[in-house]
């Protein structure tokens, strides 16, 4: 019964019909020697197979109600085949009140052996097809909750890269709109433009705010915007350039991966003294993956990884390609002479978008 109060078949009808046909097959098989002709072999199991059908599909129900469908144990094992032992010896007193009725009794067999062969029989049989059911029951139990549990999985997932996305505008903004301010009673002009390169900025922003992946033409713009921004700033103490292969620009990757790498580089080459302060940027194809690198003038500090506020910058972007590409990623921050050299290497189609 289900919660509605409506029976509910317990299995599959059409593999149920197919099984019956086979047992109704190997019952003829079996029968034919002790019956002389195949004719009445087919007449006693077609007679008698329904009945053993019928009580398979009883001890499912029985099965179900002990919740046997969701685990299948040592001690489940021996309850079903005590039940199934049951449904044998019901079967068995079935067989022996048709064959008597039909006249179809198999004369060289003794009284027990009326009773003992049959109960073998379809302690056989139904012993088998309950596992059978069972097994398959568990398999399908199995395969549903570990659905349940991606599914569960993916949600939480995207709730934590929409939670990471949206930790980076904030973070930008706050340090873009403390530079603007710093200009305005000195140099409004400049000031200006700064104010219409966030709002290119932040339009991109917008325009991308969901986890749906992006064009890195759409991306490298972006950054450009965002240099341009830096630069009405720093002025002549802050320089960039960026080169970007036709063909990886027409490739997608999630949003705003770049950003944090090109903040952090001008964030700490400022601190090295080098002016003007050149980044560079390439993003290029290599064999299956898509390569970004940012260089700039600095000393990389040895315990990076764990430095800085937790949340923002290179944490959040190691965070988010962990969740993009969990088995595609590789990120290097390495010093090179008096650069400090960020790559970011992906392959494959980002997840969860």
């Amino acid at each position: 019964m289900t919660a509605t109060g409506r029976w509910r078949y317990p299995g599959d009808w059409s593999a149920d019909l197919v099984a019956l046909g086979i047992l109704t097959i190997y019952g003829t098989f079996i029968r034919t020697p002790l019956y002389g002709g195949v004719d009445r072999a087919m007449i006693v199991s077609i007679l008698l197979e329904p009945f053993a059908c019928l009580i398979a599909i009883g001890l499912r129900l029985v099965f179900r109600r002990l919740g046997f469908d969701t685990r299948l144990t040592p001690g489940t094992v021996g309850l079903v085949a005590l039940l199934s032992m049951a449904g044998a010896l019901c079967q068995s007193a079935i067989a022996k009140l048709v064959l008597a009725t039909g006249g179809w009794a198999v004369a060289s067999w003794s009284p027990g052996q009326s009773w003992a062969l049959p109960f073998s029989y379809y302690t056989f049989i139904l012993l088998s097809w309950s596992l059978a059911h069972l097994w398959a029951a568990a398999q399908i139990e199995a395969a549903t909750a570990r659905q349940r549990a991606m599914a569960a999985e993916t949600e939480a997932l995207r709730s934590e890269l929409q939670h990471l996305r949206h930790q980076l505008d904030p973070h930008f903004l706050f340090n873009a709109l403390n530079g603007i301010d710093a200009e305005i009673p000195v140099h409004p002009d400049r000031a200006s433009e700064m104010v219409r390169e966030l709002a290119d900025f932040l339009r991109y922003s917008l325009d991308h705010r969901d986890l749906k992946p992006v064009t890195l033409a759409a991306e490298v713009a972006a950054i450009r915007a965002y240099l341009e921004l830096q630069k009405a700033r720093f002025g002549d103490d802050l320089d960039f350039r960026i080169e970007a292969a036709p063909p990886a620009l027409a490739r997608s990757t999630p949003g705003f991966l770049l950003q944090p790498l090109v903040e952090n580089a001008i964030k700490h080459g400022l601190r090295s003294g080098r002016r003007p302060l050149l980044i560079e940027i390439g993003v290029v194809i290599d064999g299956e993956h898509i390569r970004m690198r940012v260089t700039s003038p600095g000393t990389l500090r040895p315990d990076w990884r764990v430095a800085g506020t937790p949340g923002v910058g290179l944490a959040v972007l190691l965070r988010r390609i962990e969740l993009h590409y969990p088995n595609g990623h590789q990120f290097t921050l390495v010093q090179a002479g008096d650069l400090v050299v960020a790559e970011l290497r992906l392959s494959g189609l980002p997840c969860l978008t």
